[in-house]
């Protein structure tokens, strides 16, 4: 690798939160890859789709302006296609549009730093400019919405639509989530989903991470400063809950470590890496509540209502994604998305050893029959290359095993059938008691999805062809322009 290293001896940092000394604590590297830091990898012997990489990347890119970001909505959507196969009909009302608009806008964020490609600087300002919108239309400073929607454009469901979708939901009665019509101002007529959950979030604030780290263009930059600091505001002012249009947290917006609804260790680095992203980007305000709250380096201090003063740095083990077939694999893609910003952005030698070590042990090689070390998940893997603590032996074969899974991605989002509950061995039941094999699966095996990298690639499952139906491409356009921007894959590959 051509990583030019800057060594540190120390001891573990007084207050830090550290668990004691590991290894890791007594020479630090605190220098990280940058722009092609990183020696390509290989894979020879895997012939995969008939495109290069760098042509599915392009046929990804003309088609997601094509189809997925449409006209007067600047945020990402699947979409079924009209008969003709070519025009957009309708679009496809996931929950988490905010999540697929976030990921798409990193993924431009590093081709642009790779390119310098005026597309891609467009389309990563249109993203970012949806993700604003997506705070702006809620009206509470730092709430994201799920999804905003203008109904009188094409393709879109009608005002009628969304005002009948919940039925049942009552806010002044109880917490509930539904569509809500905006009446008034300047997003009147348009209408938009509560109840956000930490998923949007974690995928919010990772391509908030990305973009401030390795984008200059000021327009960029001034759209991330205020969505980062209007989070970290939300998280400070209401103790690390999301807070919704009801004054009421969201079903899944409780943050804090002690919080019963996740493991401690798993909130505790989503709240983190977001509020080391507000310190650097805002300033005192969150460096304070970060280094003397989260991390308790004053002192004992309650911060936080119902929490026992601990550092969060002492939760982190206990993350909870190494827990064989019940795995949460949607867990695994907020942690890996929340640990990326986190050693991005952390700077005490100390606490990026910590985070390193947590890397290694809790999201790369976590001590169960499924670690993600072997699932041959190319976004997962590069993030790992990318971020590990570079005392660690480089994982060729795991490397190289990511980048044959990009070329064997499928050159099409569209639905093809499925069936591999009758080509596969059952061994157990996942979390939802679905069925689920011990080897993994192939990408153009699998059953098609938004974020390829988001799925369980042992779970079983059966589905028709659906031509017309194209899941949006921000898996591989992430996971390429990710590889490209440190080096791993060359333009030629």
């Amino acid at each position: 690798m051509r990583v030019t290293c800057v060594v540190v001896i120390l001891a573990v940092a007084a207050g830090c939160g550290g668990s004691g000394a590991t290894p890791h604590d007594a020479a630090v590297d605190t220098a990280r890859p940058g722009a092609g830091d990183l020696e390509p990898l290989a894979c020879p012997d895997v012939v995969g789709t008939l495109e290069t990489l760098a042509e599915k990347a392009a046929r990804f890119d003309e088609v997601a302006q094509r189809w997925h970001v449409p006209a007067g909505q600047d945020l990402f959507f699947s979409v079924k296609l009209r008969a003709d196969g070519d025009t957009l009909d309708t679009v496809g009302m996931s929950d988490n549009v905010g999540t697929w608009s976030s990921l798409y806008s990193a993924s431009q964020a590093f081709r642009y730093a790779a390119t310098r490609s005026p597309e891609a600087l467009d389309n990563l300002r249109r993203l970012i400019r949806g993700e604003h919108s997506m705070l702006e239309i809620t009206g509470v400073r730092g709430l994201f919405t799920r999804v905003f929607i203008n109904p009188a454009l094409p393709g879109f469901p009608t005002a009628e639509q969304l005002a009948s979708w919940y039925p049942d939901c009552d806010l002044a009665v109880e917490h509930c989530k539904r569509f809500n019509e905006v009446t008034s101002g300047p997003w009147a007529g348009w209408w938009f989903k509560n109840d956000v959950s930490k998923d949007e979030y974690a995928a919010h604030m990772f391509s908030m991470a990305v973009a401030w780290e390795i984008v200059d263009d000021p327009e960029v930059r001034a759209q991330v400063a205020e969505i980062v600091t209007a989070v970290g505001d939300h998280m400070v002012d209401n103790q690390l809950h999301i807070v919704d249009i009801d004054g009421k947290v969201t079903m899944f917006g409780e943050m804090h470590a002690y919080s019963m609804g996740d493991y401690p260790g798993f909130n505790a680095l989503l709240s983190l890496s977001w509020v080391r992203l507000a310190a650097v980007v805002g300033g005192q305000k969150y460096q304070d509540f970060y280094d003397d709250c989260m991390l308790q380096r004053a002192g004992k201090q309650t911060c936080i209502a119902d929490e026992s003063p601990l550092p969060y740095t002492e939760h982190l083990p206990q993350m909870g994604l190494g827990l064989d077939c019940k795995t949460n694999w949607n867990n695994h893609n907020m942690a890996q998305l929340a640990m990326y910003g986190l050693l991005r952005h952390e700077n005490d030698p100390a606490l990026l050893a910590e985070y390193r070590r947590i890397l290694a042990t809790e999201l790369w090689d976590a001590g169960d029959r499924f670690p993600m070390r072997i699932q041959e998940n190319s976004l997962y893997t590069f993030f790992y290359l990318v971020n590990r603590d570079p005392a660690d032996p480089w994982p060729t074969a795991e490397a190289n095993t990511a980048l044959c899974a990009l070329k064997t991605f499928p050159a099409s989002k569209a639905h093809y059938a499925v069936d591999t509950i009758s080509t596969y061995t059952e061994v157990c039941r996942t979390r939802s008691d679905e069925p689920m094999t011990d080897v993994v699966i192939p990408p153009g095996v699998r059953e098609m999805d938004n974020f390829h990298w988001i799925n369980n690639p042992y779970q079983m499952e059966q589905s028709p062809a659906d031509p017309l139906s194209i899941e949006s491409p921000e898996d591989y356009l992430l996971a390429y322009w990710l590889g490209r921007y440190y080096g791993l894959i060359t333009e030629e590959m």
